[in-house]
């Protein structure tokens, strides 16, 4: 990874060194939890944010009986035969059922982390997707540059007196004084040599800002830009986005593969209150274009975000900002809250008259606009229909610590409330840092894309010509009960809101939390 010198003297000096990078904003670490076969698993991995580099993996078994765990880096071109040998993952001390590895990531690219899990109930595998790209680019401490500065002026200085007395006094014999002649030549070699060495020097540095600039241009990862913007379809606004690829972004851009059944997941967070949010699925006009009819949202500025998996098991987020206008007066069916503890969510509404898709709402769409509304703790939030969700807390919150951040839904009477599938499974949330600096979409199998996993499962199969293991890629499970858990790692420390959403009696309910996530002790 190419480093920004403090001064044009030491490039020569510096070109091999390559300082650690600082994490970069967002939520880099990718957490699934599942099934490896027979065995339950909890599965963090986290990238190098240089390529080549190292990937750390945590294991953590959730059953008794493991023996072996071992696990193997798949880059999406070579295929498991291509790959390495597995690493053998080793026990932590001091942790119960916890292994931990670190694996080469040598490409830039999607990767899959094969997980291969043995004990006396059997043997098997999960794939878990992983992006690998360069994320930062170090500057270097100023001590160390001042260090270095010192340093280098040192050697440039002993260089040239070093050429001067092998011009000079060196080839006097012992003891003779030396002459005008001698000291001129002397004097000629020094001047030579500093121009030499500073040409090399210039050399080094032009050298030095041509592999920074190939870096910064062609190697970190830059998420393509994404513009939206809003017009009127049928009398009803519509949301465009269009992927700007004109800065040589076309490399990057390949089809998409549906996730959940949907090839964008959308979200909408108003900026100035995160009061308003909404989780819509936009539809696929063209290559790199995407229409989402909007609800009834309050007015405002809003920040985009929207997750796409492309056919390579790539996934990657896209972000932008949307001025909204004021819903038009096509929207008479909506009701206002009826008061402050039945916040709206994902509410129908009668559109314009037509076919036209994009003014109609994908049957998945929801939204919801109002704050967190306790009922008697921070734990506690009520719903629309006088639903209840409870967020059982098992302790305070801290940064690179795992989480199970668990919810339970109860009815109006306050019974268990069962869960229907929302989007094929039995929750989604959504976690944000106050000030929009971290944002993750969490399933309850963790923060991986479902696509990319089953995208590699597919791939390897076809690679094998075998039927793509069961335990590839899990299936969307089936709500049942009135719970619902998601595993997730809190980056960086803050305030941060999380948004739970679940479906009971046929609707889409969103349960809003606050959250404090103090450092890591």
């Amino acid at each position: 990874m190419p480093l920004c010198g403090k001064s044009w003297l030491l490039s020569l000096l510096l070109l091999w060194l390559a300082l650690p990078a600082a994490a970069h904003i967002g939520s880099p670490n990718v957490i699934y939890e599942g099934r490896a076969g027979p065995h339950p698993v909890r599965v963090v991995v986290r990238p190098p944010e240089v390529v080549p580099g190292l990937a750390e993996i945590s294991v953590r078994t959730l059953g008794p009986g493991v023996t072996h765990v071992a696990v193997l880096p798949v880059h999406w071109r070579a295929g498991k035969v291509g790959a390495p040998p597995p690493d053998v993952a080793q026990p932590v001390r001091g942790e119960t059922n916890l292994y931990t590895a670190t694996l080469w990531l040598m490409s830039p690219g999607a990767y899959s982390v094969h997980v291969q899990v043995e004990g006396p109930g059997g043997s098997g595998e999960v794939m878990v997707p992983v992006n690998n790209f360069a994320t930062v680019r170090k500057q270097m401490a100023p001590g160390f540059a001042a260090m270095l500065l010192g340093l280098g002026v040192f050697l440039f200085i002993a260089a040239v007196r070093l050429v001067g007395a092998a011009w000079g006094e060196s080839v006097l014999p012992p003891g003779e004084e030396i002459a005008r002649p001698v000291r001129v030549r002397s004097a000629v070699a020094m001047t030579a040599s500093a121009l030499l060495f500073t040409s090399m020097i210039v050399g080094g540095k032009t050298w030095w800002d041509t592999v920074d600039r190939d870096y910064r241009n062609n190697r970190l990862y830059r998420p393509l830009p994404l513009d939206a913007t809003v017009r009127i379809t049928n009398g009803l606004p519509v949301l465009r986005l269009e992927v700007d690829t004109r800065d040589g972004g076309q490399r990057h851009w390949t089809p998409l593969v549906p996730d959940h059944g949907k090839l964008m997941h959308l979200f909408l967070i108003r900026d100035e209150a995160p009061d308003t949010f909404a989780h819509l699925h936009p539809i696929q006009r063209a290559g790199r274009v995407f229409e989402a009819a909007l609800p009834p949202l309050p007015p405002g500025r809003y920040s985009v975000i929207a997750d796409v998996t492309h056919e390579t098991g790539f996934a990657q987020t896209l972000t932008a900002k949307a001025d909204l206008p004021e819903p038009p007066e096509i929207f008479v069916n909506v009701p206002r809250r009826a008061g402050a503890s039945d916040p709206l969510c994902g509410v129908p509404v009668r559109r314009a008259s037509g076919n036209d898709a994009a003014t109609a709402f994908d049957p998945d769409d929801s939204w919801h606009f109002g704050d967190p509304l306790p009922v008697s703790s921070p734990n506690t939030c009520r719903l629309a229909s006088s639903y209840v969700m409870q967020w059982e807390r098992s302790g305070a919150l801290q940064t690179k610590h795992e989480a199970t951040l668990l919810f339970k839904v109860f009815k109006p009477d306050g019974s268990p409330a069962p869960l229907e599938p929302y989007i094929g499974m039995p929750g989604h949330a959504a976690v944000r840092r106050a000030d929009g600096g971290v944002f993750a979409h969490l399933h309850p199998v963790g923060t991986i894309s479902m696509a990319a996993q089953e995208t590699f499962a597919r791939r390897e199969a076809r690679r094998e010509q075998a039927a793509s293991p069961a335990s590839a890629a899990p299936p969307h499970v089936a709500a049942s009960t009135n719970t619902v858990s998601f595993p997730y790692e809190f980056p960086s420390a803050g305030k941060y809101r999380v948004w739970v959403q679940v479906k009971c009696d046929g609707r889409v309910l969103t349960g809003v939390f606050e959250a404090e996530v103090a450092s890591a002790r």
